[in-house]
């Protein structure tokens, strides 16, 4: 059973608004989720390695169980603490996955509020305007603040966690380290195939945890639904890292998406944004 719509998340109000740079596409349109066959177009290539890593599920429900999504679910919040540079690099892609149009952006945010400063762009192509998409490319707004996209990866509810809906998932579990060296736990979900796995939207999740804290500081997400007549194939990864005062922040996120939009070309686009050179003010 999916949640009530004023419970959902519209993910493609997150696609849009990683591409934005800031803000969502519908405002307050409200989303009807409901699975959708994988496109052909681009394929995002095998992410998950649950095929030889499938672990008893107790175990893996009792983690995920643990789990503190506090850090997680604060991390861009926390942006307006610091002084921070943000490189992100936007793509606009062909139906086989060919770039056609990109921009990159080097931007620096003072602390609170306020806009970033561009400190380097490029480019090259231009990005396709008009009916869903007219706006998003990249050099509207461009200076914005950054979307939380902690918050549109992870709702309150998701299938893969809730109890009503465990039962529709494959679990894996296994031990990894960040670059600094932290220790972590990664669990997979995988939506079966079959029974109610086939009506998720969410098809596969990689959760990343601290081994001692048991925070979340990393997720990956794969969808593929269907947005009143759009049909959405997207994949969004989110990574925190600590920051020089050891409180977790953003580090770096991906968002790829291809939207097919009736009686028009299917249209692809993939972002990078990636946080660094923290300072307190």
């Amino acid at each position: 059973m999916q949640p009530p719509p004023s419970k959902r998340v519209c993910f493609l109000h997150a696609v849009a608004g990683a591409l934005l740079l800031a803000g969502t596409l519908f405002g307050s349109t409200g989303c009807t989720d409901r699975p959708s066959r994988a496109t052909s177009y681009s394929p995002f290539g095998t992410v998950d390695t649950i095929r030889t890593t499938e672990a008893p599920r107790d175990s893996v429900l009792a983690l995920l169980t643990s789990m503190d999504r506090t850090a997680f679910d604060s991390a861009f919040a926390r942006l307006d603490e610091y002084r921070v540079t943000r490189h992100v690099h936007t793509e606009q892609l062909d139906t086989i996955g060919r770039t056609t149009a990109y921009r990159t952006l080097t931007l620096r945010y003072p602390a609170g509020a306020e806009a970033g400063t561009v400190q380097r762009a490029d480019s090259a192509g231009s990005f396709r305007t008009g009916g869903l998409f007219s706006g998003i490319t990249p050099a509207q707004q461009r200076t914005s603040r950054p979307t939380d996209l902690a918050a549109q990866a992870l709702p309150d509810d998701p299938p893969y966690l809730a109890p009503r809906t465990r039962e529709a998932y494959r679990y894996a579990l296994r031990q990894d380290s960040l670059l600094g060296g932290t220790p972590t736990y990664v669990v997979e979900a995988k939506a079966r195939s079959e029974g109610r796995g086939a009506e998720q939207s969410v098809r596969y999740a990689r959760l990343t945890l601290d081994r001692a804290s048991r925070e979340l500081v990393g997720l990956t997400t794969v969808r593929a639904s269907r947005v009143l007549l759009f049909r959405e194939s997207s994949r969004l990864t989110v990574r925190l890292r600590p920051a020089p005062d050891g409180v977790w922040v953003p580090h770096l996120t991906r968002v790829r998406a291809v939207v097919k939009v009736p009686f028009r070309a299917p249209r692809q686009f993939r972002t990078v944004s990636a946080f660094y050179a923290y300072k307190r003010p």
